[in-house]
């Protein structure tokens, strides 16, 4: 119901502010055991949340979807088009949004209120990210390249890496080497950039180029 009810949702807000995946895990962590405690992580559930960690980044993580993949292209050496279709479908449609929920669910929400120093410092530690973006921007030596608001804004919507951060601590939460509250901390902090990178771009963007209207009829 939630892998249905996002994508309706963010299609009606005005202007889409909120990507799919923000809502996925704030109604994982609604409805999960922290909050309303109506969603339940059980195996079957923690296996399609792995399918779908492999759809998101195109991993074999399981054999036999190898040994499938392999029979398939055997079977249709030239692939086929309404198969492929259908297994994007089922993957991005059902699975990655199960994937998104699960780790939604575990999120203790009164763990991060409780600690705002530490999201605040995930949120300034992922800002840092975009210094070197930057930098490689303007090093890059092209025949058009970009302006310096551009390449700020660029950077910053760099820094946004939600899914790669709900993945990476859930696999550590999983393997014993990172605790649940600060899974929580960092997965809040990049649903929080997920807002901020494209505001602040946004925002630098009118900032700069309204300076350079300023300055050009002075020169």
């Amino acid at each position: 119901m939630i892998a249905v009810a996002c994508p309706i949702i963010t299609q009606l807000i005005p202007g889409k502010p909120m990507p799919q995946t923000v809502l996925l895990l704030a109604f994982g962590a609604i409805f999960g055991p922290f909050i309303l405690d109506k969603i339940w992580v059980t195996k079957a559930v923690e296996l399609l949340s792995e399918l779908g960690l492999a759809f998101l980044f195109q991993l074999d993580v399981v054999l036999g979807a190898f040994a499938a993949g392999f029979i398939l292209r055997f079977v249709t050496p030239n692939g086929n088009h309404t198969l492929n279709l259908k297994l994007e479908g089922v993957g991005y449609g059902f699975l990655i949004p199960v994937f998104f929920v699960v780790p939604g669910a575990s999120i203790d929400v009164k763990a991060v209120v409780a600690n705002p120093a530490l999201l605040i410092t995930f949120i300034i530690m992922l800002l840092v990210r975009a210094v070197p973006i930057f930098v490689a921007t303007t090093l890059d030596h092209r025949v058009n390249p970009l302006d310096p608001q551009d390449k700020l804004t660029v950077s910053l919507y760099c820094t946004m890496a939600l899914p790669l951060i709900v993945a990476v601590t859930s696999l550590a939460v999983q393997g014993g080497t990172m605790h649940q509250t600060t899974a929580s901390t960092l997965v809040a902090a990049g649903a929080v950039t997920v807002f901020l990178m494209p505001l602040l771009g946004g925002l630098t963007s009118k900032l700069m180029k309204g300076e350079t209207r300023l300055i050009a009829p002075t020169a």
